[in-house]
């Protein structure tokens, strides 16, 4: 998996490209904590490339809503792909995370 962290003020966008799961959930986990440390609490996850997330995928995501949460962040998604969407269907996290069609949308919702 490919990721890419761009910074738009106070806000961390991070471009996923490739697959999230087992083998490269802790790569995105030590990002996210990382950016936490540094004091980052608004992260808006790109995931237009994203081609599949697993059940290991989905709980780096968790840990990224928990962390941001407790520190006043915000999470927003954008760009999802159909079969990703299913997975965030089955699993009941669109109840967790905000998830937008346009990065302006996702953008938009963290300043507000």
């Amino acid at each position: 998996m490919e990721i890419t962290i761009e910074e738009q003020s106070d806000i961390r966008i991070i471009r996923l490209t490739g697959r999230l799961d087992g083998t490269t959930m802790k790569q995105l986990e030590e990002h996210i904590v990382q950016l936490v440390d540094q004091g980052c609490n608004k992260f808006v996850f790109d995931y237009r490339n994203l081609e599949y997330i697993s059940s290991a995928g989905l709980r780096v995501m968790l840990l990224s809503v928990k962390i941001t949460r407790s520190s006043n962040g915000k999470v927003a998604l954008f760009g999802m792909q159909d079969n990703v969407a299913e997975v965030f269907e089955m699993s009941g996290f669109f109840r967790i995370f905000e998830v937008f069609q346009t990065e302006e949308e996702a953008v938009a919702y963290l300043v507000s």
